[in-house]
């Protein structure tokens, strides 16, 4: 009996550890950065999502799993932000409080108040580095280098299908 009670116990403490956290509520404006609390999820959520309706202007975010959502194999494919009609966008993620992108389907910066330009702008001609005759060493130096913006990073998880 005492066996069955540690493992009980044990096995309790393991489902504990590893529930899923994510955002939970309805923001109202597609532009609002307002963050919806956070949630533990029970312990048959595997993983967060967010239904962004352009038609109304709210962003819904919410645990879930496989079993809530009718074919959730083609509502996302993948991590991240799906676009199912002109006016709806299912985003999901699998690991704790992802589910808080902005209603163009791109993530939130800590801070962050307005959307930035998506596409970064041409550099300069005068940041152009070109080489000369007398700075090449070999022929891999014949390759102008332009600088360039970095794409801006994204959370992201493996997805585990069962």
């Amino acid at each position: 009996m005492t066996k069955l009670a540690v493992l009980l116990l044990i096995f309790t403490a393991i489902s504990t550890v590893s529930t899923l956290r994510c955002f939970e509520g309805t923001v109202k404006g597609l532009e609002s950065n307002a963050q919806t609390p956070k949630k533990e999820c029970g312990g048959i959520s595997n993983y967060c999502i967010q239904r962004i309706d352009k038609k109304n202007g709210e962003m819904r975010r919410e645990c879930s799993s496989w079993s809530d959502e009718h074919s959730m194999e083609e509502k996302c494919p993948m991590t991240g932000c799906h676009f199912q009609t002109k006016d709806s966008t299912f985003c999901c993620c699998q690991f704790d409080e992802c589910n808080e992108w902005k209603g163009d389907g791109t993530e939130f910066k800590a801070g962050e108040t307005v959307v930035e330009k998506a596409v970064p702008s041409a550099p300069k001609l005068s940041d152009v580095v070109m080489p000369t005759a007398a700075s090449r060493k070999n022929k891999s130096d014949d390759i102008v280098r332009i600088p360039t913006t970095p794409a801006p990073t994204r959370k992201s998880s493996l997805v585990e299908l069962p």
